[in-house]
């Protein structure tokens, strides 16, 4: 009977050494489950950022042209006797490009000049028979008719000696000759070609959507096919569109004064057209969204990842200027690929 009460006594106390010892390991079992729960966080650097202004750019595609291309044609018909120039060279307004035989046209203004006299002294004899109602008023006007026509012949044949030489009208490069020395030209025909490049044009058509924006004489970066940046001014937009592409002419007017050659080169034209907030961003840290709109991750201020559909405002170099996001914001760099809108996540600077 004492062994029966020793028996039960000892498995009572070993039951309340046991309730006592799981009471214990409760605490120990919530802290490892919390750490647990804690290691599973995703990882991810952030990066804070403030929004500035940017101005917006347009891209368009273009080409190099002269400001200026003038064929110059004879007004006068006769064989080339002089062509002093040779092809290539740098003239200035005034230089001889080519010369025009006068053939008989000298002796012919001689002649005319004697005309102009004779006819300035018939009217005058004429004027004082009139005046003494000596001669009628019919034969008044017909005198002084016949002295306007040997003027208006002086000053053809004057016209014609001054245009047989022709002269560059303006600084630029002989480009290109249609004739050679000894040719018959007919009036009207072409002689030469005069390209100003003192000044260069950089022509391109922007899309319809965005012709509002711009702004005559607002600065335009170009970017040449041999990798130079010219820097040039917003000189002429057209009022319509063209009819097949809906698109607009612009001219952007380049100083040129070291004479490079870059006529016929293509170029990228960076067209700024209004300034907007942005923040700018590592293109890596830029990914779709599922319905494949351009996205960035960030977290807020309970660390949990937030995403935001974002719009590219411009490039530069590797990075891009986003519009779409608050004004501050924590935007996650790296880590972003791994984690989801509403996800908690462990935070650290970057």
């Amino acid at each position: 009977m004492n062994k029966s009460i020793m028996l039960a006594s000892g498995l009572t106390g070993l039951l309340i050494i046991w309730m006592l010892s799981g009471g214990n390991d409760a605490p120990v079992t919530e802290e490892v489950s919390q750490a647990s729960e804690s290691e599973k966080l995703m990882s991810v650097v952030v990066k804070s950022s403030d929004a500035q202004l940017v101005a917006k750019k347009i891209t368009v595609q273009g080409q190099v042209e002269p400001n200026r291309v003038l064929s110059l044609k004879t007004e006068v018909d006769g064989k080339i006797i002089a062509l002093p120039l040779a092809l290539g060279s740098r003239v200035t307004k005034g230089d001889v490009l080519a010369k025009v035989s006068l053939k008989t046209r000298l002796s012919q203004r001689e002649q005319a000049v004697a005309n102009v006299a004779y006819q300035t002294q018939e009217l005058a004899a004429t004027k004082k028979l009139f005046d003494r109602k000596l001669e009628s008023g019919s034969r008044l006007s017909l005198q002084q008719a016949n002295l306007a026509a040997a003027k208006a012949s002086l000053q053809q044949i004057d016209y014609d000696i001054k245009n047989s030489t022709i002269i560059a009208p303006f600084d630029g490069v002989f480009d290109c000759r249609y004739v050679e020395l000894g040719d018959y030209l007919d009036k009207g025909q072409q002689v030469v070609s005069l390209v100003d490049d003192l000044q260069l044009k950089i022509t391109a058509m922007v899309p319809q959507q965005q012709v509002d924006g711009l702004v005559l004489g607002q600065d335009v970066t170009a970017s040449l096919i041999n990798g130079e940046a010219i820097t040039g001014a917003l000189s002429f937009i057209s009022a319509t569109a063209d009819e097949n592409t809906r698109s607009y002419r612009i001219e952007v007017l380049v100083s040129n004064k070291e004479h490079r050659r870059l006529v016929g080169m293509t170029a990228s034209l960076g067209i700024p057209v209004k300034e907007v907030e942005g923040h700018l961003v590592s293109a890596s840290s830029i990914s779709l969204d599922n319905q494949g709109r351009l996205q960035v991750k960030a977290v807020n201020e309970n660390n949990e990842v937030v995403a935001y559909p974002v719009t590219i405002v411009r490039t530069d170099s590797d990075k891009v200027w986003l519009s779409g996001l608050p004004a501050h914001v924590s935007l996650i760099t790296l880590g972003q690929d791994f984690v989801i809108a509403g996800q908690a996540v462990q935070v650290s600077q970057g």
